[in-house]
């Protein structure tokens, strides 16, 4: 029986280790630095604090679930691996990309499975909209527009006030990845340019974006155009891939603001036209907002017991840190950044 390890009791980390328990998990560590949430998680899952990170990796876990601020993802992981566990990072894989190489490279080294959370690859709705692609029945994509929104007063945060997005380190830019990780993997295509202009907001204390505009050129000459913030009223996400032959929208839609209860559901429509004339067509998809992380995580389990990689591999979440990397610079320099 696989023992896990939880670091960082924020809400993020609490889902994973109630994905966990769900899962058979039940040798579960947990540690955090404040002691407050280590001691409401024990209580409420039933599981084994750790006072320090030395300590909770001298029990010898199998895997490490690292849920701490991006900054810090790096120097955890290096120590993780060096305990010899497997882990699975929180999306970014970091905030830079100082020790990033160094540690995928050790990690294969020693036959140690990583693991990024991007769980929207997991999603039934884009997977469906993936597929469709792959039949090439759009023709040449030509362009691509995505939008991600939600206020920052609607997150599950005890004080967003006090929210990592809004200290150094933190942005939207890389907190709202997603985007554009899930964009590479929806058109099987590599960015070779990013341009970015970013705006913060003036009425709250931030040392980072509050809303950034990305336009993307991808390798087969694709642009995509992304639109990602924490301003606006509710949430909103969207997807809007144009082709010669015709075009598909996904629209995802879910509450502006979510119960940690995590049986709330959310409604994915995702609908085809064609130039041709052909009859659109549109097909509807209703899940639970968890199921994507229950995937995930499964997943990354499943790699470590079959001795495979996971579907978002750390060389994965390198290839979408470097786009969140360039989308930054370009937004100091007011150019262009092409991408290796």
């Amino acid at each position: 029986m696989l023992q896990g390890l939880i670091i960082g009791c924020g809400s993020i980390g609490e889902r994973h280790l109630f994905n966990l328990k769900k899962l058979g998990i039940e040798n579960i560590g947990i540690y955090d630095a404040d002691d407050k949430k280590t001691n409401m998680l024990a209580k409420k899952y039933k599981v084994t604090k750790f006072k320090d990170l030395k300590s909770a990796l001298d029990n010898s876990p199998d895997f490490s679930v690292i849920c701490t601020p991006s900054t810090s993802h790096v120097n955890i992981a290096k120590k993780c691996t060096e305990s010899g566990t497997h882990i699975f990072i929180e999306k970014p894989i970091s905030n830079d990309l100082s020790g990033v190489s160094k540690l995928l490279a050790y990690a294969d080294r020693k036959d140690l499975r990583i693991a990024i959370g991007y769980n929207m690859r997991f999603d039934e709705s884009l997977n469906h909209v993936r597929k469709k692609l792959q039949t090439r029945q759009f023709g040449n994509l030509l362009s691509v527009l995505c939008e991600w929104g939600n206020n920052i007063r609607n997150w599950n945060h005890p004080n967003y006030l006090n929210h990592y997005v809004l200290q150094k380190g933190g942005g939207i830019i890389f907190d709202d990845s997603h985007e554009y990780d899930y964009l590479r993997w929806l058109l099987d295509d590599e960015v070779v340019s990013v341009y970015c202009k970013t705006q913060k907001l003036k009425n709250l204390k931030t040392e980072t974006e509050s809303l950034a505009s990305i336009i993307l050129e991808f390798k087969r000459g694709t642009v995509g155009t992304l639109i990602i913030d924490y301003v606006r009223a509710e949430y909103e996400r969207r997807c809007h891939i144009i082709g010669e032959k015709g075009s598909i929208r996904w629209n995802f839609t879910r509450p502006s603001i979510i119960k940690q209860n995590y049986r709330t559901s959310a409604q994915s429509m995702v609908t085809s036209r064609y130039v041709s004339g052909k009859n659109s067509q549109t097909v509807v998809f209703t899940n639970e907002l968890n199921k994507t992380y229950l995937l995930e995580m499964k997943d990354f389990l499943n790699a470590i017991k079959n001795d495979r990689k996971p579907v978002v591999d750390g060389l994965e979440g390198l290839k979408t840190l470097k786009i969140g990397i360039a989308a930054h610079e370009s937004a100091r320099k007011g150019l262009p950044i092409k991408l290796n």
